[in-house]
């Protein structure tokens, strides 16, 4: 009998920035935490349609993300027993204006406010993995890292 592939949850994030080289985070509905736009990879979807359709779906924008934008691949290690380790999809997006976020309109359900960071408040805002996947600059096109996290899981 052949073994069957464990898999890996799969989710694709953007990095937005603006002209001040701030960037784009967003609140979760309901929690305090703040983390990157995007989401979960669904069956059949490539990464980087998802980051599109996560991109869509919670800020209402339709920003032109390429193959080329992306940004940083992680390989995340399950925090804690019975969860399972990820793959994580970087997409630097494009530099945002004043008149891209004039249309930014929230997905109530899933989000609750959005806001610019300086690198230094990113840091302090986000879950420490997140924020140490950002690293400046953060729009080379062309130029991927790949990063691997590993926590000591917790019983």
């Amino acid at each position: 009998m052949a073994a069957v592939a464990p898999g890996h949850p799969v989710t694709s994030y953007v990095l937005f920035t603006d002209p001040a080289s701030r960037l784009l985070i967003v609140q979760a509905t309901g929690l305090h935490s703040w983390h990157l736009p995007g989401g979960v990879v669904e069956p059949g979807e490539s990464p980087l349609d998802a980051a599109r359709r996560e991109i869509q779906e919670e800020l209402g924008l339709r920003p032109d993300i390429r193959e080329d934008d992306l940004f940083a691949v992680e390989w995340a290690r399950a925090r804690r027993p019975g969860a399972r380790d990820r793959l994580v999809f970087l997409w630097s997006g494009p530099c945002l204006r004043g008149e891209d976020t004039d249309r930014i309109s929230l997905q109530a359900r899933e989000l609750s406010s959005w806001r610019w960071a300086t690198h230094d408040e990113a840091k302090t805002l986000l879950h420490p993995s997140v924020a140490a996947r950002i690293r400046a600059p953060l729009q080379l096109p062309g130029a991927v890292t790949y990063r691997e996290t590993r926590h000591e899981r917790t019983v």
